[in-house]
């Protein structure tokens, strides 16, 4: 047997171990579920579904962002100036107050390192939005519970002081950030800032660093001291209430907080801000800076006729609010205007002191008394809407709320021919005859609360023409003329006279005597159809703007609506010119003088709250309303032929002095003198004729019945 060689011994490997693979892990368990891949697929398909929606909302808002000229940016505000119909310069708007816009160089490094830090810190690093910012902000009021910080960068205050932006919607949010990252591409960081500190409100009157200096310090911007520009700073986030003016402790707390962010941003010691939190910079007098306004600047007294362009502007045109620049034409008459805030004025005064009256003075008020006497009143043209005078009380200063277009104030009886003139469409005449008797139980349709309206003399009687009712203000025969028209037909006849805000309340028979609130302007607007056929123009007060280069943005364009027919509108108005004649509510015009042809209607509310009057002439409509702001009695027997006709008088007759003409008021066309059954408004037969109800009555051709009677 042969053995093997020496070191040729064949090496025997054992066989390799089969590697074992490790039990699967729990998200490829998790995986082989199909349950589970299912709800992977809705999690993966809502993620991009809800990026896609993110995206086009991004989208949305950049593309309306584009519509605004983010030149404007550079360009400062200036005065936007507001003309009477006349060409008389009422005033001006926007930007009246603007300070001398100064380079970085001129502007003491201490204000704007304050700035930065107390506004916008990490400004040097972000693109217009500081996603850091808004998170923390987000949290912060989250935690709070209440919007407490806004996480608005420099560039988005920017925006909002340029283009007008107001609210606090996250739509607003949105859009300001678009155009924020707008400004961030056209213009240079160094850019920004300059057109950020020329342009920000800094409280009484001051726009830009400059101003500030000037005004609270009576120094140029560029020889600020720390103190004193982190104390104006600190103003920026509320102007009024850290006013150094009005609220020097605040606005020295504000110092002190501002100071402190400079130290935590690296920008001074902690003990520099501590030191410097305990001065307390020396604040020139208020007085002394609205004096300076005065000799400066353009500033116009506000009115409420500016204040009312103002908010017509910024509804129209937002991106061009804060650029001002432009020439807004109104309908007002300068002339007319004077007259009726002396009218007012001069009657009202006249009130407080007759005997009985209660109510503070005017003349005695002081910020916090109790309200005195109001007055609101309003003249249009009756064919074209247009505004020639507006008063919404006696005094701006103290009290802005415009009563003769926010104050819905119950109408009383001046709401009643807009009750007759839809009865006399359907067919009603005012020779017919209506019981003035108390209304009876279930008598009145839709009545669900026993109503019981009663005469204001307390006197009731028998069967009356329908005249008399309007023309002596009988409640009682005016809602059985409301429901021969039928409720209904009320309200859509409110609708078309620019009432359909009233359309909300309950179709109730109260309506029919007014019961409903309405203010002056609309009020004026509904009896202009009176004087016009029926024809209702809307009331406008801003004919034209036009921008800085002579462009024009806008010019009024007439829109008019049909409320009754010519035939209905007659009637009414022939009712309506006898109220002022002797033995109506409002005879008290004519035995004043005036002598030009009117209609109009007075209405006094339930003890004597309200007291009203709303007359035309053949070009002008003028409606006046007295009472208090939280409502109550005026003072005894303070009817609306007593106290408001008197100013409706001075009014109307300073305009026919100044050159408005009144004449007749035109004809429906053909009107016949027919015979008509007395009962119900139809052709006559036989039967009427001898039931004695035949009678002769002026009709319009328009409201010629064409059915015979079917009650004789």
């Amino acid at each position: 047997m042969t053995r093997p060689a020496k070191g040729s011994r064949k090496r025997i490997v054992p066989p390799r171990k089969q590697r074992e693979e490790p039990p699967p892990g729990r998200w490829r368990r998790f995986l082989a579920h199909p349950l589970a891949r299912f709800l992977l697929v809705i999690v993966l398909a809502a993620s991009c579904g809800a990026l896609l929606v993110a995206a086009l909302i991004l989208f949305n808002y950049d593309r309306q962002a584009a519509r605004y000229d983010i030149l404007a940016v550079g360009r400062l505000p200036i005065e936007s100036t507001v003309f009477d119909a006349t060409g008389a310069q009422i005033g001006y708007l926007h930007g009246e107050n603007v300070g001398t816009p100064l380079p970085l160089e001129e502007i003491s490094p201490h204000f704007l390192k304050a700035l930065v830090a107390r506004e916008d810190s990490r400004f040097y690093q972000h693109h217009g939005i500081d996603h850091r910012g808004l998170l923390r902000a987000w949290l912060r009021n989250f935690r709070e519970k209440r919007t407490v910080q806004g996480g608005s960068t420099l560039t988005m205050q920017l925006t909002r002081m340029t283009f007008g932006l107001t609210g606090r919607t996250m739509q607003r949010k949105l859009l300001e950030m678009a155009i924020a990252r707008r400004i961030e591409n056209h213009y240079s960081k160094e850019e920004i800032l300059t057109h950020y500190v020329n342009r920000v409100f800094l409280g009484t009157g001051m726009n830009g660093i400059e101003q500030a200096a000037r005004g609270y310090f009576g120094k140029h911007a560029s020889e600020l001291t720390l103190p004193e520009a982190a104390m104006i700073a600190g103003v920026i986030r509320a102007p009024n209430g850290f006013s150094p003016f009005r609220h020097y402790d605040a606005a020295v707390r504000e110092m002190s907080s501002t100071l402190h962010r400079m130290a935590d941003e690296g920008l001074i010691s902690d003990e520099e801000a501590e030191r410097l939190s305990q001065t307390r910079p020396q604040v020139l007098p208020q007085e002394r800076w609205m004096e300076m306004l005065r000799t400066e600047s353009k500033i116009s007294q506000q009115t409420y006729l500016l204040r009312l362009v103002e908010e017509e502007i910024r509804e129209r045109f937002p991106s061009l609010v804060g650029v001002g620049g432009l020439t807004i034409q109104t309908t007002f008459d300068l002339r007319l205007q004077s007259s009726a805030e002396i009218a007012v004025e001069q009657r009202l005064a006249g009130l407080e002191q007759a005997p009985g009256y209660a109510h503070p003075l005017m003349a005695a008020h002081r910020e916090g008394d109790p309200d005195y006497l109001q007055a609101a009143t309003v003249v249009l043209e009756n064919y074209s809407g247009a505004i020639r005078a507006l008063v919404g009380g006696r005094n701006f200063s103290h009290s802005e709320f415009n009563r003769a277009t926010m104050s819905q104030r119950p109408m009383g009886s001046v709401f009643k021919p807009l009750v007759y003139g839809t009865a006399f469409e359907r067919g009603l005449f005012p020779g017919m005859l209506v019981s003035d008797a108390a209304i009876a139980p279930g008598e009145i349709a839709w009545d669900r609360i026993g109503w019981n309206p009663q005469n204001s003399d307390g006197i009731y009687g028998g069967l009356m023409p329908v005249e008399t009712g309007l023309i002596q203000s009988r409640n009682t025969m005016t809602a059985r003329v409301g429901e021969w028209a039928g409720i209904e037909s009320v309200l859509a006849m409110m609708e078309h006279a620019g009432l359909g805000e009233l359309e909300r309340a309950e179709p109730t028979p109260p309506l029919y005597i007014g019961t409903v609130g309405a203010n002056v302007r609309d009020v004026t607007s509904a009896y202009s159809a009176f004087a016009t056929g029926g024809i209702r123009h809307r009331p406008y007060f801003i004919e034209s703007v036009t921008d800085r280069d002579g462009t024009l943005l806008y010019q009024h364009e007439d829109a008019n609506y049909r409320v009754l027919s010519p035939g209905a509108a007659w009637l009414t108005s022939k009712l309506l010119k006898k109220v002022v004649a002797d033995g109506g509510t409002g005879a008290g015009l004519r035995q004043m003088g005036f002598a030009a042809p009117a209609g109009g209607k007075t209405g006094t509310t339930n003890d004597f709250e309200d007291a009203w009057f709303v007359g035309y002439t053949s070009r002008l409509s003028c409606g006046v309303w007295i009472g208090l702001d939280q409502p109550a009695k005026i003072m005894d027997n303070a009817y609306g032929g007593r106290i408001a006709v008197p100013v409706w008088y001075d009014l109307m007759t300073e305009a026919a002095r100044i050159g408005y003409e009144f004449g007749e008021f035109p004809d429906p066309g053909e009107v016949v003198s027919m015979e008509l059954c007395r009962e119900t408004g139809k052709l006559p037969k036989e039967g009427c004729r001898q039931a004695g109800t035949l009678y002769v009555e002026e009709v319009p051709h328009d409201l010629i019945p064409r059915i015979f009677c079917d009650t004789h």
